[in-house]
């Protein structure tokens, strides 16, 4: 059966590099041509086929500071806390600050409302760089939820202040939930929505384009915070929902039976991932 003729594939709008994505990979890419040795502490962004490009740009990934003796040091698209910083500078390195700004909006919020009193509550992944970052911009004082369930579980004091934010590629609608919950559980309380406008977008493109075809195929780095929500947002939905990190990983089976595919992919997928999916199943036969 020639699927080139009879499967339509819908493309989603809102895939592939975000602006904050886009410009950590270019700031790191201009940065490959400094002089003397540059490292990158940890992955730029959560994306395989990114990573071994920048190592190609003789970019070397490196886990701890210590391995960085002289040159140029790159910070990730999803920040770090205070305490590194100053590490580096004491070390006399070279800074590339990659952090996407939005991240660095949901660190300075931390900051600013633990200063003013405020019991900072992040809505996020406990072992994700982001939130880890948070939580140091917030002099150590955030608490961390994952879910309306663990909200749910806080023991909030009448008297004290509550300040809610997120990490920037939560569940949107799951944040509502918790956002509604707390203001009504706390007298004393604000919140802001820290989540990117890009990964509302995607959101909201995956639920419609989950319900109007009879596949999903969502491009994503496995580690990918936000492409896992895609994956999770659209199985929800359609049963037949893949996650894939290349088309390698594509399965002839899946087009058995279906007449409309959508394909989306996370804002750390590169463009040339998605085409090069796009090619490989109009290829099958």
């Amino acid at each position: 059966m020639d699927h080139k003729n009879i499967l339509k594939i819908t493309i989603a709008k809102h895939s592939g590099f975000c602006f904050g994505v886009k410009r950590a990979y270019d700031l790191a890419c201009a940065g490959s041509r400094s002089r003397g040795k540059v490292y990158i502490l940890g992955k730029l962004v959560h994306n395989d086929d990114v990573c071994r490009d920048l190592r190609k740009k003789r970019i070397k990934e490196i886990k701890s500071l210590n391995e960085a003796k002289e040159g140029t040091i790159i910070f990730t698209a999803h920040g770090v806390g205070p305490r590194l910083y100053e590490k580096v500078i004491k070390k006399g390195l070279k800074i590339i600050d990659t952090t996407c700004p939005k991240v660095v909006k949901a660190q300075r919020l931390a900051k600013n409302y633990a200063k003013k009193g405020y019991q900072v509550i992040v809505f996020g992944d406990e072992k994700h760089e982001e939130v880890k970052g948070i939580w140091e911009w917030s002099g150590d004082k955030v608490k961390i939820i994952g879910s309306l369930k663990e909200a749910k579980k806080l023991k909030l004091e009448k008297k004290k202040k509550y300040c809610l934010i997120s990490q920037t590629t939560q569940n949107v609608e799951e944040f509502k939930r918790i956002k509604d919950y707390l203001s009504k559980a706390s007298a004393n309380f604000v919140y802001f929505n820290t989540i990117c406008d890009s990964t509302d977008s995607r959101q909201n493109e995956t639920r419609k384009l989950a319900e109007k075809n009879d596949a999903v195929i969502v491009v994503g780095g496995r580690d990918s915070a936000n492409s896992r929500r895609l994956y999770e947002i659209a199985k929800s939905i359609n049963l037949k929902t893949y996650f894939i990190e290349n088309a390698r990983q594509l399965k002839k089976n899946w087009f058995s039976d279906i007449k409309k595919l959508a394909i989306t992919a996370g804002a750390s997928t590169p463009e040339w991932a998605i085409s090069k999916v796009i090619d490989k199943i109009g290829k099958i036969d």
